[in-house]
């Protein structure tokens, strides 16, 4: 099986990046935010999917709407938003 992992890529040199900070907004999808997630059509509640500009995906309870730059949404699940997010 071939793989790389971050070991390999350093051995090979490939290159490694860190992702830009862009501020975005973001709403945790749990009953509590129901009023706010409803003002957003392209999220269906009910049926747990949201479309994105890469096509329909499905989300979890607990897991973050996110709003970008653009007004793009996409849904990111709650522990790698809380690693990877920050409050500003």
């Amino acid at each position: 099986m071939k793989t790389l992992n971050k070991e390999i890529c350093k051995e090979l040199g490939v290159p490694q990046y860190v992702k830009r900070p862009i501020p975005a907004y973001a709403i945790q999808i749990i009953p509590e935010n129901q009023a706010l997630l409803e003002k957003e059509e392209r999220l269906n509640l009910e049926a747990k999917t949201i479309q994105t500009l890469e096509g329909t995906f499905h989300f979890d309870l607990g897991d973050y709407l996110i709003i970008g730059n653009d007004n793009e949404v996409w849904t990111i699940k709650e522990k790698i938003f809380e690693d990877t997010y920050k409050f500003i």
